[in-house]
């Protein structure tokens, strides 16, 4: 398989192996129905196809979902608006939610942490992974023969992103860092268990409802 992205396939396929250490902390079996949050490329999808998931098992969300797995069901929508995209139907059926690389993107506002919640049955994970805090940075890489870059700036709690290659154009992406004292404070409210792990500059956040 094989994503159905622009430029952004370059970024995307450097980061894989990030899908595999989110389903590894939390305890991912096939089997499990699985919410990818926010998964773009469909890199937590893939993975889970990789480790013998039956693809109707699968949910992706995201603003522009670009992963053709053939059998995976996607919405298309804003993560910070669930209760617009999901019905009620779906509260209480999946055992995991997954989001890769994206917290930053979400308002995590006590609405949207309700909704994530009530799609989890009762045991059932919210796993994300997120930087400790926000950083410059600069790299170049090459992909597929091809030559890009990438570059983060960041003004109080705002961080700009751009990632470009040559003949392949360039995307400029804006979002906040969150303050892992608060966003711990409002997990904690809805769900029954939290954990952190550190990794480097990121952590990787498990919420368990009971």
């Amino acid at each position: 398989m094989r994503c159905t992205t622009d430029h952004y396939d370059a970024l995307y396929a450097r980061w894989l192996p990030g899908a595999g250490r989110l389903l590894d902390e939390a305890a991912y079996l096939p089997g499990m129905k699985v919410m990818d949050l926010c998964g773009g490329t469909g890199a937590v999808s893939r993975e889970c196809l990789r480790r013998g998931a039956d693809p109707s098992t699968i949910h992706l969300l995201d603003l522009n979902p670009r992963c053709d797995a053939v059998g995976i069901t996607s919405h298309t929508g804003d993560a910070n608006h669930l209760e617009r995209i999901l019905s009620t139907n779906h509260f209480g059926t999946f055992d995991l939610i997954v989001c890769r690389q994206a917290a930053a993107y979400l308002d995590w506002d006590p609405l949207m942490i309700g909704w994530l919640k009530e799609l989890l049955k009762p045991g059932g994970r919210l796993v994300f992974n997120m930087f400790t805090e926000p950083r410059w940075a600069l790299k170049t890489y090459k992909y597929e023969g091809k030559r890009f870059f990438e570059a983060s700036a960041y003004l109080g709690r705002t961080i700009w992103h751009v990632q470009a290659g040559l003949g392949v154009g360039y995307d400029v992406t804006r979002f906040q860092w969150h303050n892992p004292m608060v966003l711990k404070r409002r997990l904690g409210f809805h769900f029954d268990r939290l954990s952190i792990k550190a990794r480097g500059r990121s952590q990787t956040w498990t919420c368990i409802r009971g």
